[in-house]
């Protein structure tokens, strides 16, 4: 009489052969992240952020004395900057064309633009002979001798194609004395001096620009009348820059 040959021994035999695989490939994989671990795998080290971040700055110098010439020092109010859209952004921005700009996303301005150019004028502005304090983001304060409004025009570097470049940074400035009947006393724009930029130093673009801002600031409180203590006696000198 024929005879069938049991199937119970086939069908444990499938999961334990199975379980036998799947317990030498956890055993492998385990060993290949501890042999990783071991010899400085890239998969287990984390990596630097590589994105720099600068400042602008104002360099320090002693405000310039009114009292000793009988100079009148003026409380101005500097309104919130006004930035073109394209510089709203942290990168900062370098000009390779006269319609191509290049954002660099990893150097980026520490503050927002505006933020930081207001800041620098501030300061600035209130070391002019002629200046007693500047209210900054003022916003219809009567107790303000002057109200200035800026409109940011460009600030950026220019690369050309050597690598080397310079400097863009230009700005529109207009000065309101406060009153019920205030009217522009003065408006004006700034243009500063492509003053050179090695094209890679993003340090140096923005000791630059800085200076840049600077500079424009004291055109604008060389422009705010320059008026004697005295009662009724004007001067027609205008502040130092």
């Amino acid at each position: 009489m024929q005879t069938t040959r049991p199937t119970k021994s086939l069908a444990i035999g499938i999961p334990h052969t199975f379980s036998r695989a799947m317990s030498r490939s956890f055993v492998l994989l385990l060993c290949a992240f501890v042999s990783c671990a071991l010899s400085g795998c890239s998969l287990l080290q984390s990596h630097a952020d590589p994105t720099r971040f600068y400042a602008l700055t104002v360099k320090s110098a002693p405000p310039e004395q009114a009292a000793e010439d009988g100079i009148k020092r003026w409380k101005v109010g500097l309104k919130p900057v006004e930035v073109p859209a394209y510089l709203h952004s942290k990168a900062m921005v370098v000009r390779t064309g006269a319609n191509e700009i290049h954002f660099e996303d990893f150097d980026q301005w520490a503050e927002p633009l505006d933020q930081g150019i207001g800041r620098v004028m501030k300061e600035t502005l209130s070391s002019a002979r002629n200046v007693e304090k500047v209210a900054l983001n003022s916003r219809g304060d009567d107790t303000l001798d002057y109200e200035v409004t800026v409109r940011i025009l460009a600030c950026e570097g220019v690369r050309v194609e050597n690598g080397n470049g310079s400097i863009r940074f230009s700005l529109a400035w207009e000065a309101r004395s406060v009153g019920k009947n205030s009217t522009a006393t003065q408006r004006g724009v700034f243009t500063a001096d492509p003053v050179a930029w090695n094209g890679k130093d993003y340090g140096q673009l923005a000791e630059r620009l800085s200076e840049a801002i600077a500079s424009a600031s004291k055109a604008v409180a060389a422009a705010l009348p320059m008026e004697s203590k005295a009662r009724g006696v004007t001067t027609t000198e205008k502040a130092k820059p």
